[in-house]
């Protein structure tokens, strides 16, 4: 039995399914669940997976019914981790739970990059609202872990955002408020680390190594120490590398989620490799990539691109 993390090939964009299975532990059971972070959705590009369909021909029930997403994690209101939103909140078939946002003053200067961003804001925009589908949940590192994300749940802990990157992200050097188009979004975008029996899986977000990483390493150098799996932060960029806090993961295995083009521009795997020349480095390019991270220590890790 393991905990599954399913990286979609979205292009250079998000979209990460984490899938924990119902299962006793002492004496308590857990219920199975769900859990999306982010979405993009190529409609016109038949390289790219489509995030809805994947779901839905990967998550069913027995009665051939789907199952209902938990969790969904906006790491951040970007066009690249949102786009496909609206389908997915209109489908009849998907239910989402809880919709995890960030506490933010945030507006697109404008919606240009993807043909689908304009209606995906405005259905982002419907959350937390008297038409919203979801629970909506704002939360941050210094906030205690509530049910179901804590050491009696999912074991989820919080890198990103932190008191400081909100205020960091929303004002300027002078202590002025940035405009609502110019509120660094990214810097603040949630960073995870998810605990599967002794091993350690960190979703980094999209924070550049400075400010973000500097304050994930001052702050959580602890919890993210030795980590199994990284997803690279802002798809394997090279801004978001960060040769201490990536010394102190000492990942096993490392994804990029990023496009050919991206990855060959601006993408940082000789960095990477220079600090951990054994880690597995895969790239959602080439493929939709699943790890199952099994709940019994001594059994293996299991790496497949689908």
């Amino acid at each position: 039995m393991s905990v599954n993390f399913h990286f979609l090939n979205v292009g250079y964009g998000n979209c990460t399914i984490v899938h924990w299975p119902a299962r006793a532990s002492g004496d308590k059971s857990k219920d199975e669940r769900i859990m999306m972070e982010d979405i993009y959705h190529h409609e016109d590009h038949d390289d790219y997976e489509d995030a809805i369909e994947y779901y839905k021909a990967n998550f069913k029930n027995r009665n051939g019914s789907l199952k209902p997403i938990f969790r969904f994690i906006c790491s951040h209101p970007h066009q690249d981790h949102i786009c496909g939103l609206k389908k997915l909140l209109n489908d009849n078939d998907i239910k989402i739970l809880n919709f995890w946002d960030l506490d933010h003053c945030f507006v697109p200067a404008d919606f240009e990059g993807h043909p689908t961003h304009k209606d995906d804001w405005d259905a982002y925009k419907t959350l937390g609202s008297d038409k919203s589908p979801a629970t909506v949940i704002k939360t941050k590192r210094e906030e205690k872990p509530r049910q179901f994300w804590d050491s009696d749940g999912d074991r989820i802990t919080i890198l990103s955002p932190s008191n400081s990157l909100i205020k960091h992200a929303h004002e300027k050097e002078d202590g002025s408020k940035r405009d609502y188009d110019k509120v660094e979004i990214d810097e603040m975008s949630y960073a995870l680390s998810i605990q599967v029996n002794n091993r350690s899986v960190v979703l980094a977000g999209d924070g550049r190594s400075t400010p973000a990483w500097n304050d994930i390493y001052r702050d959580c150098k602890k919890i993210i120490e030795s980590c199994a799996i990284l997803k690279a932060g802002h798809h394997g960029h090279e801004c978001s590398f960060h040769e201490d806090a990536l010394k102190t993961m000492s990942p096993k295995i490392i994804v990029f989620s990023n496009s050919e083009n991206e990855d060959k521009d601006n993408g940082a795997e000789s960095d990477y490799k220079r600090i951990c020349p054994n880690a597995q480095i895969y790239k959602t390019f080439n493929g939709t990539i699943v790890v199952k991270v099994p709940f019994k220590a001594d059994e293996e890790i299991q790496v497949e691109v689908v």
